[in-house]
């Protein structure tokens, strides 16, 4: 008996570490044995306990037996405790319990939704992503730092692909001592082992969603402007899904973002036209638009080039907020860049736009688009450039609304051929749109071009000027490409029988 109270004593006083559990709204309602029974009620009973309220409502809590303690009266709650067979300390009667959860229902334990990018943890419990990265333990050590638990059943916790990509820069950039910030990153590695531990390396949190891995090669070939072999790997897979790679070694940097480090323009715009997301996270939860708008030696070409594809503020994994952007351009303009700040700090700065009134009897304006150069203060107005005629107006907010750049709408196009990149411009939108129409309705085919896609898109323009009663505009000389275009797409399909015979 002795011993029996000294291991119930132990388990009682761990079980106050953890997170409390408000089973039912009653502790009556708990459905407790009686004093000579090893049996439970029904299952229907059991069950009714799982549905009552508290943060595991609705997750179908089943009770069953284990052995009968002692009659004591308990606090009203329920505290779960182990891993895959949990424990529950119960009111009433002290009965200890087996409880089985019911994992095979789409919701999180946490947020009680359904899943959203769900995370999957060794022990078998699913939570969403963005639940279980900011979740944290009730009961804490008081420096914070301690291994993070499943909610559930209190299994440890692997670090994310995120945490270890940015924890083995840390490593890498640690190698050289004479770094001024050898300090912090030291501090950073010793924080991560107390939350892992030391023998963190070689699990991680399982995610749904596939991850796609960057090969070190690659990324260092998109470092050094390789772009042949950069090209190369995209096509070897499919493409929407290898643009948004990420290199595990290298802080989860993307292309977009090592093509954007290296102001490789013409190879971002490829990769936003096959799908690329623009505010792609590195591994500390920054998007692209945050880790170079800060940084002086960029010039403001590249930033407007991601304001023009919606890119946005994230900090470590979220959005920013109105105060946090306005102190960033602050930081931002304290460094030297001004243009950047200013660009930054407006609405529409640096945005792709489309007219949506016609200023001082411009009728001719509306529904075309130009881009935000600055915002003059002192008039609460913006100073746009428009697209394709280059003309610079001054228009006031109401006359403008955002329209930014897409994969079907982008404004021009850049190419693959022969693991070359190559820029075409257009006249008008709809001249871009009827070249992007002539490719194919799919986005991931766009590296894919078809050889009579410059045809097909004059073809598809002229159609248009003459839908305009404008088709005498382009004069005797717009028959002349077509004739052209004519001839060398019947070589192109001469080319190809005869490597067709080859085969």
């Amino acid at each position: 008996h002795r011993l029996l109270a000294s291991g119930l004593a132990r388990a009682d006083a761990e079980a106050d570490q953890l997170p409390r559990l408000n089973v039912c709204g009653s502790t009556q309602q708990l459905y407790p044995f009686s004093l000579n029974s090893t049996e439970a009620k029904t299952e229907e009973e059991g069950a009714k306990v799982g549905r009552g309220g508290g943060p595991h409502r609705g997750t179908g809590i089943k009770l069953s037996p284990c052995r009968y303690i002692a009659p004591t009266q308990r606090p009203g709650v329920a505290k779960l405790k182990g891993r895959v067979t949990n424990t529950l300390w119960a009111s009433g009667y002290w009965c200890l319990f087996s409880v089985a959860i019911d994992v095979s229902m789409n919701e999180c334990g946490i947020c009680l939704g359904e899943w959203t990018n769900p995370v999957r943890l060794p022990c078998g419990h699913s939570f969403c992503a963005d639940c279980l990265s900011g979740w944290k333990p009730k009961f804490g050590r008081p420096n914070g730092y301690q291994r993070r638990r499943c909610p559930l059943c209190r299994g440890t916790i692997p670090p994310s692909q995120e945490q270890i990509s940015k924890i083995k820069a840390t490593k890498f950039l640690m190698q050289d001592t004479s770094n001024p910030r050898y300090e912090e990153f030291a501090r950073e590695v010793k924080q991560f082992e107390e939350e892992y531990g030391e023998d963190w390396d070689g699990t991680m949190i399982e995610y749904d969603s596939d991850f796609v891995n960057l090969p070190l090669s690659v990324a260092v070939a998109s470092d050094k402007g390789n772009f042949r072999t950069v090209l190369q790997w995209l096509s070897k897979g499919e493409v929407r899904e290898r643009v948004n790679a990420k290199c595990k070694e290298a802080g989860n940097f993307g292309l977009l973002y090592l093509a954007a480090m290296n102001k490789h323009h013409d190879l971002m715009i490829y990769l936003l036209l096959n799908g690329a997301d623009v505010n792609i996270l590195e591994s500390s939860g920054s998007s692209v638009l945050k880790a170079f708008c800060i940084n002086k030696t960029n010039t403001s070409q590249l930033v407007r080039l991601i304001l023009s594809w919606g890119a946005e503020l994230f900090e470590q994994g979220e959005r920013v907020t109105k105060e946090r952007k306005l102190t960033l351009c602050h930081c931002i303009s304290a460094r030297g860049n001004a243009e950047i700040a200013n660009l930054m700090s407006s609405e529409l700065g640096g945005r792709r736009c489309e007219i949506v009134s016609a200023p001082n009897n411009r009728d001719d304006l509306v529904g075309k688009t130009c881009v935000v150069e600055e915002y003059v203060k002192i008039s609460d107005q913006y100073r746009v450039k428009m697209e394709f005629t280059n003309e610079e107006l001054l228009l006031g907010v109401g006359y403008l609304e955002r329209r930014d750049r897409t994969p079907q709408d982008p404004g021009y196009y850049v190419e693959c051929k022969n693991n070359r990149l190559i820029r075409r411009d257009f006249k008008s939108n709809e001249e871009c749109r009827a070249f992007i129409t002539s490719l194919g309705s799919d986005v991931g085919e766009l590296s894919k071009v078809d050889p009579n896609a410059e045809a097909k898109a004059e073809q598809a323009a002229a159609d248009l000027l003459a839908e305009l009663g404008l088709e005498d505009m382009e004069g005797p000389s717009s028959s002349a490409p077509k004739k052209n275009n004519q001839s060398t797409s019947g070589k192109k399909k001469k080319r190809r029988g005869k490597n067709k015979g080859r085969k």
